[in-house]
């Protein structure tokens, strides 16, 4: 039986996996342990959770984890009332999605008392409060490469000391630059890939910018630090080919187009690949712009969906947050990329943040009224409430950035309130199915393609929400019927 189980989910409209989950899974192969992954964590009912358990977990198994970035917690709720008053009473749904989480650790106990219960991703420290902290016996923060190999170590041979941060949690943010550019991501036959599957793939990590208002890590690294060798991620493309047909891929990279000199030797190794390869990924649409020529390179490239984090089209609000572009350039910009030969076929968004410094209601009216324009070049477009988190550079000074929170832990500042910006986004999103691709935003499109539906589909209006729940389920009834029968 399996030495390490993974349980992760699969969160948004159709059926995509996540990068991190078979990352941590390719290192702990390459160490030499025995890895089943087990998708779809929230879907299965508590009876089949069951049998899952009972079948990968026995006397050999040392580690049982969950990876709870994505566990889904808005699956059957439609408005984010209903979401709050069913989670509200426990933080069981934000970090797993399932209110049985007790119960499903009290079977994986029960089948053996010394597999560790091991938490990782960005909700990881939840578990640190009570009764949760009484059943899982490690958290790993940040990034768990390293940790989970060493934790697995430990595990299997007592004797090997293991490094914590404070208690049963690891914190560990130093893994060397040098092993996440050779790094991998090796898909295996336990993990049941579909034939085809649009499959994830880590391009780089971190961002080599610090816009005011993030708070990811690894923030202002420099040109090429955490970011794969091209050649290695052409041979792990070329690996999931050659095994299931797969061609298309979402890439996880916070800026796939951080430097000219990183679209060009991508685009070197890309156009070599013996398939039509097409991606998904992030990018900024001022750097682009400000490199006309990279337009085609990514078209070349195979990128067909993209999400820029344009954020605001107020001068000064787009100064304020490190975003200076002037937004007319900006604007002409996309209009320039959206009529370059292939790019009809890209699927194109962008994020919006509802509240930034300078920001008024009348210019968030006057990009609003932009973006239904026909002729608009973005497809789509994704609105989101100002959240200010602690480590962001807004966080770290409110007052200087002119924000304070009320009596009610709700930002406001000179500009707008926290209530107004959420009346907003309310706005903005009924007036998203206009275009016909409006529903399809970056992060929807492969997983979509993953349940049968092609942009022409979407252009021609031929998807609907019940026909995907149904192909979903589907897709979810076959990868049970081949885990269970592995």
């Amino acid at each position: 039986m399996s030495q390490v189980v993974i349980f992760t989910d699969v969160t948004y409209p159709g059926f995509g996996r996540y990068a991190g989950t078979y990352r941590i899974a390719t290192e702990l192969r390459l160490a030499g342990y025995e890895v089943q992954v087990i998708d779809f964590f929230t879907y299965w009912t508590f009876p089949q959770l069951c049998l899952i358990i009972d079948k990968f977990i026995d006397h050999d198994t040392v580690m049982a984890g969950f990876s709870c970035t994505f566990m889904n917690t808005l699956k059957e709720f439609s408005t984010r009332i209903e979401r709050q008053k069913k989670w509200s009473e426990s933080s069981y749904g934000v970090v797993f999605g399932r209110e049985d989480i007790l119960d499903v650790m009290g079977h994986i106990k029960a089948r053996n008392p010394h597999t560790s219960i091991v938490v990782g991703g960005h909700k990881a420290n939840l578990c640190e409060v009570e009764p949760l902290n009484k059943y899982v016996d490690w958290i790993l923060n940040r990034q768990s490469d390293v940790s989970v190999v060493k934790l697995v170590e430990h595990l299997t041979d007592q004797s090997i000391e293991l490094k914590t941060s404070y208690g049963n949690v690891i914190n560990d943010s130093t893994y060397p630059v040098e092993d996440y550019n050779k790094s991998r991501i090796i898909y295996d036959e336990s993990d049941l890939i579909f034939p085809k599957e649009n499959l994830p793939m880590e391009i780089a990590r971190g961002c080599i910018f610090k816009c005011t208002f993030c708070s990811y890590p690894l923030l202002k690294k420099k040109q090429w630090d955490f970011t794969r060798d091209p050649k290695l991620i052409c041979t792990d493309l070329l690996d999931a080919y050659n095994k299931y047909g797969t061609e298309g891929f979402l890439f996880a990279d916070d800026t796939y187009n951080d430097s000219v000199e990183k679209v060009e030797k991508l685009h070197e190794e890309f156009v070599k690949l013996p398939f039509d390869l097409n991606f998904s990924t992030y990018a900024r649409a001022d750097m682009m712009i400000s490199k006309p020529h990279t337009m085609d390179l990514l078209y070349e490239s195979g990128m067909r969906s993209v999400f820029f984090g344009i954020e605001t089209f107020n001068r000064e609000a787009g100064k304020s947050i490190g975003k200076g572009m002037d937004p007319q350039k900006l604007r002409d910009g996309l209009y320039e990329a959206k009529s370059r030969p292939g790019w009809d076929k890209i699927m194109t968004t962008s994020g919006f943040i509802i509240g930034l410094p300078h920001e008024t209601e009348e210019s968030l009216q006057e990009t609003f009224e932009w973006l239904q324009r026909d002729d608009c070049p973005l497809d789509s477009y994704s609105p989101a409430v100002l959240q200010i988190a602690p480590t962001s550079t807004i966080g770290e000074n409110m007052m200087k950035h002119g924000y304070e929170f009320d009596s009610n832990g709700k930002w406001k500042s000179e500009w707008m309130t926290e209530e107004q910006a959420e009346d907003i986004v309310k706005q903005w999103y009924r007036g998203m199915t206009k275009k016909p691709r409006s529903r399809f935003t970056f992060t929807h499109f492969n997983r979509m393609k993953n349940i049968g539906w092609t942009l022409d589909d979407f252009d021609q209006r031929r998807y609907s929400n019940g026909e995907s729940w149904i192909r979903k389920n589907e897709l979810k009834e076959q990868y049970y019927h081949r885990l269970i029968n592995i």
